[in-house]
């Protein structure tokens, strides 16, 4: 096969590509995070976050969300409550806390936010479960980065929910990530490297 032939294939791929990103992009607004089926849970020491290691492997998108009713939070404007939550966000419990931090752009896009749930995290995995896992309790000395909701002792007592689109797909490392940032784009998460 000759250097122009792949470049041909190549080039017809990159169209068919293009055609199908161009149709995502007209029903990306129909993606729902599965809000139905969500897992609610107040974050504290006592949370048993294995009831998510007892869900079937899955890949696929997951939202986490914070009550802003939440009883901390009684009396005050959304406003202030969202600004007061990304005050917290940014005490880590030590220096070497690797996570992830609130992104000022989107926090902007929420000051006017009146709904009860305000997406804070999306990400993407290929075992969607394991991953929530490790937002809620990966250890603050893991070099991953992830929340490690469980090491806040500030935010105890917030409630949280978590939701999830699983996505059985066979070629997930084209497909995901753009619906990942197409997502981002849409609910405009105020915690992320991205």
């Amino acid at each position: 096969m000759k250097i122009n032939d792949y470049q041909e294939i190549i080039s017809t791929f990159d169209r068919d590509i293009t055609m199908h990103v161009e149709s995502l992009k007209k029903h990306i607004s129909d993606i729902r995070f599965d809000t139905e089926n969500a897992v609610c849970f107040t974050l504290s020491d006592d949370f048993d976050s294995s009831l998510f290691l007892k869900k079937e492997k899955k890949q696929g998108l997951y939202m986490f969300e914070l009550n802003l009713d939440t009883y901390l939070n009684a009396g005050v404007k959304r406003e202030t409550r969202i600004k007061n939550f990304a005050e917290a966000w940014k005490k880590k419990k030590q220096d070497s806390f690797f996570s992830s931090s609130t992104i000022q752009k989107r926090l902007k896009v929420r000051e006017l936010f009146k709904e009860q749930w305000l997406p804070i995290y999306i990400g993407k995995n290929k075992n969607i479960y394991c991953r929530i896992r490790e937002h809620i309790d990966l250890s603050p000395q893991k070099q991953t980065y992830a929340m490690k909701l469980r090491h806040r002792t500030n935010l105890h007592g917030l409630e949280f929910r978590v939701s999830t689109i699983e996505l059985d797909v066979k070629n997930y490392d084209f497909i995901v990530p753009y619906v990942e940032k197409s997502l981002r784009e849409e609910y405009h998460p105020i915690i992320g490297k991205q």
